[in-house]
């Protein structure tokens, strides 16, 4: 693809991300509050000891990163929107990551629809484009798991250096283990990676994971120096959860589905779905077609580890999600949630990449599938035009944004809203 075609390809898709992210929900609890993190310990001049709440049992991670992500940029300007649009340079850099490694593993997919999948599918507009938590989560998770596959023997040719390989997975789990509770999945891997590598003569790699994780830690070390005994209690969400018996094709299919046209989830509740069907009456032959075509994807990606092929990377690979989604089933029987898709949207990352050598294995059996694929990515930016406009109505941060500039201008948090832990009594 010539360079020029991409800059101007890589143009339109951040901005589409950004007008997308500013019509996305703002007053839901989860993002509100996260939103508001920041926005206290900016108006307040005070140090965010703790970040995302844990509402089941009304605990908050530890670690001050989340609350600086929202409050570092109020102090370049104060601006409402800010912190969206640096959540979306951080998110649009880390998906180019995504996509390039993506084009230079996978020749079979034209690489501006890798550009456009990795930048437009649900999931990687859902979040990443919005304040809230697992949006920063992703950030960091695809230089992780690009780490993971470039240290374990998927690859021959090997495009980042072991050393620095473990340099970004130590400084990335760190960080997340500031944002969100699904950290824990990063550990498995990191073992195996170092299992691997401790078989090979450059065992002195591994020591540029403790440098990464010790610069991670900066933003954690004040947290500890002073500990709050209610809210840093993270410990009280793990219990033994026989239910997650039931979930064993539920989690499959939705591990799946962080890489398809899952039009439902993004669609929002059942009230939203039916404003949108009775306003947005052009939109119902779009979402029906992607619709259709999420069942197909997630039917091809399920196919896809049973397919005969020569291609050593797409096998092991493919053993690596079927063994990612065996770790993902156990990890539930110690969860205090359920399997909800946003508790483990860390691993998107990994059925993404894989879903690529599927579509490639399609298009050289059925040369329509590229067709198809050009149509399903046209039908998807009509489809988030009509659910950004309706949110931008009903959701977004102009429902209101007057109020989110009082508070800047009075320097008062609680102009917009009070924090979870002010109602409660602990934290921050």
């Amino acid at each position: 693809m010539e360079k020029k075609k991409l800059y101007l390809l890589l143009a339109g898709l951040f901005m589409f991300r950004l007008i997308y992210g500013l019509c996305a929900e703002f007053w839901f609890a989860d993002e509100l509050q996260i939103y508001l993190i920041g926005l206290k310990s900016y108006t307040t001049g005070t140090w965010p000891f703790y970040g995302p709440d844990v509402v089941y049992t009304h605990t908050q991670i530890p670690g001050a990163l989340q609350g600086l992500l929202v409050a570092l940029p109020f102090y370049l300007w104060k601006l409402p929107e800010l912190p969206t649009l640096i959540l979306n340079v951080l998110s649009f850099s880390s998906l180019c990551m995504l996509a390039w490694y993506i084009t230079k593993r996978v020749k079979g997919v034209p690489e501006w629809i890798v550009w456009i999948l990795c930048m437009t599918t649900p999931w990687t507009l859902y979040y990443s484009t919005r304040v809230v938590n697992p949006s920063y989560v992703l950030v960091f998770s695809i230089p992780f798991f690009i780490a993971v596959l470039e240290l374990l023997p998927i690859y021959t040719e090997k495009l980042i250096k072991p050393g620095l390989a473990y340099f970004i997975m130590g400084i990335t789990t760190t960080f997340i283990m500031q944002l969100h509770m699904s950290w824990v999945l990063m550990v498995p891997y990191t073992l195996v990676a170092m299992a691997y590598t401790v078989k090979s003569t450059n065992k002195k790699a591994i020591l540029f994971y403790l440098l990464g994780g010790l610069m991670g830690l900066l933003t954690l070390i004040p947290t500890w120096l002073h500990p709050d005994p209610m809210a840093g209690k993270v410990g009280e969400n793990i219990v033994f959860n026989w239910s997650n018996f039931g979930n064993i094709v539920t989690i499959l299919l939705r591990y799946l589905s962080f890489a398809t046209y899952e039009v439902p989830y993004v669609l929002g509740d059942s009230h939203d779905k039916e404003v949108i069907f009775q306003s947005h009456y052009w939109m119902i032959p779009f979402i029906v077609f992607l619709l259709v075509i999420g069942f197909l994807q997630v039917g091809l990606l399920i196919i896809g580890f049973f397919i005969k092929t020569e291609n050593e990377e797409w096998k092991k690979l493919r053993w690596l999600n079927i063994c990612s989604y065996g770790l993902l089933f156990c990890s539930f029987f110690f969860s205090i949630k359920g399997p909800s898709s946003h508790t483990f949207y860390i691993l998107l990352p990994l059925p993404m990449i894989y879903s690529f050598y599927c579509y490639e294995w399609l298009i050289s059996k059925k040369a329509v599938a590229l067709k198809v694929l050009r149509v399903v990515v046209y039908c998807g930016f009509f489809f988030h035009t009509g659910l950004a406009f309706y949110n931008f109505q009903h959701k977004s941060i102009y429902k209101d944004r007057p109020k989110v500039t009082d508070a800047l201008d009075k320097m008062d948090y609680r102009v917009l809203g009070e924090r979870r832990s002010d109602q409660l009594g602990y934290g921050y």
